[in-house]
């Protein structure tokens, strides 16, 4: 009951943000503003691993005939603020940057920010992910006033596309249809990308180049790293199972381990090194910003974590790793396709690894969600993947 109460409440705060969003574009647009030719705003505001397996387009977009000229200004989320900004700024004029939270629940802060885009004068909007959101990207597109307003038909769930078809398609003046086929995220950008501009990509696989990043590392030995966290607990691997593994590591091998993730990831790391008295374990949680990051990854002998923005990280910079995942996003986020040349290993609960030979069923069953306890992975099946890809 209670349960149902709640999303009531949700739908009906959601309803009102929208209006009250809209309310807030009205007044805005009171004041004209000058389109500014060979001005292009792009939005994409999700999280770091869908940013990672979108940020190779850009030097695309930049360097094609059409916008090659173009001042693109990219409006994205704060929260991989310093990995744009240190890896893909030779392909932007500059960013704007949304903090989601605030961007919902600060009125003051949300006119700000649509002030800002509006009075800017874009010549063209164009919203790239996937998984539009009435209240984000949507919201931006229409408060942007641009001459031409892109996005994709956007992804099929049943639960928000009606939405979109009922509220926010109409705020675009080009609709980009998609396959609506489960398709690995990666390919989903690039298709979205060759629509758009009409032309083939050859990029094959997500990149980060961090040759000029420098890191200075607490200690010179070979290392693993260890990323315990994610932002859905139904996605994290239970911590006494990990202190089980690293405990393993510990005894079987000379590498140190490092500790990753952000500043919530902290309380986890604590319960490790409690649990687990060594000078081989160094905690860098909330300490390394993500350009350091995507470089301390690049030197690690492994990587072993939950279905994080860690496992696309790895693979963008060549790195082994390990990800447990209960499944969730299946064929869209995970796994990696066998043609991408990566040298990760997924584990999964045993309903998803008996049946994976029905791999598009899979795709089809655990598209949008997976309710299996990600506990049901045991710790020796981890251990084994270990010993496997560190013997390798």
């Amino acid at each position: 009951m209670m349960q149902r109460i709640k999303k009531v409440c949700i739908k009906f705060a959601n309803l009102f943000d929208f209006i009250f969003s809209i309310l807030l574009i009205k007044i805005i647009h009171l004041r004209k503003t000058i389109i500014k030719d060979k001005t292009l705003l792009l939005i994409r505001l999700d999280s770091i691993g869908d940013y990672i397996l979108f940020r190779n387009f850009l030097s695309v977009i930049k360097s094609y005939s059409k916008y090659s000229e173009y001042k693109i200004i990219l409006c994205g989320n704060i929260r991989w603020k310093d990995l744009a900004e240190t890896f893909d700024s030779n392909n932007l004029e500059t960013f704007i940057w949304i903090d989601r939270r605030k961007f919902r629940i600060n009125p003051f802060y949300k006119y700000q920010i649509l002030k800002k885009i509006y009075h800017i004068g874009f010549e063209i909007a164009i919203e790239s992910t996937y998984s539009r959101e009435i209240l984000f990207g949507d919201i931006i597109i229409k408060a942007s006033k641009a001459e031409q307003r892109i996005g994709s038909t956007g992804s099929p769930e049943n639960y928000s596309r009606w939405k979109r078809r009922l509220f926010s398609d109409k705020f675009y003046t080009k609709l980009i249809p998609l396959d609506e086929k489960n398709i690995f995220e990666f390919y989903r950008n690039k298709e979205f990308i060759q629509k758009l501009l009409g032309t083939y990509i050859h990029i094959e696989k997500p990149s980060i180049d961090v040759s000029q990043i420098n890191l200075n590392l607490p200690v010179k030995n070979s290392f693993i790293i260890v990323a315990p966290g994610a932002q859905e607990k139904s996605r994290r691997w239970n911590i006494k199972n990990i202190i089980t593994v690293i405990h393993y590591v510990l005894r079987r091998y000379e590498y140190n381990i490092y500790i990753v993730g952000s500043h919530d990831d902290s309380e986890l790391a604590n319960k490790i090194t409690k649990e687990i008295s060594s000078k081989r374990i160094i905690d860098l949680t909330g300490k390394t910003n993500l350009g350091q990051l995507a470089k301390l990854i690049s030197k690690s002998e492994l990587i072993i974590t939950n279905d994080t923005s860690a496992v696309h990280f790895a693979a963008a910079v060549n790195t082994p790793f390990i990800c447990i995942s209960n499944g969730k996003h299946f064929g869209r986020f995970n796994p990696y396709p066998r043609e991408i040349d990566i040298k990760g290993t997924y584990i999964y609960p045993p309903y998803i690894e008996n049946n994976f030979i029905n791999f598009e069923k899979l795709t089809e069953e655990f598209r949008f969600l997976s309710r299996i306890n990600i506990n049901e992975i045991i710790v020796d099946k981890v251990i084994e993947k270990i010993d496997m890809m560190l013997r390798r």
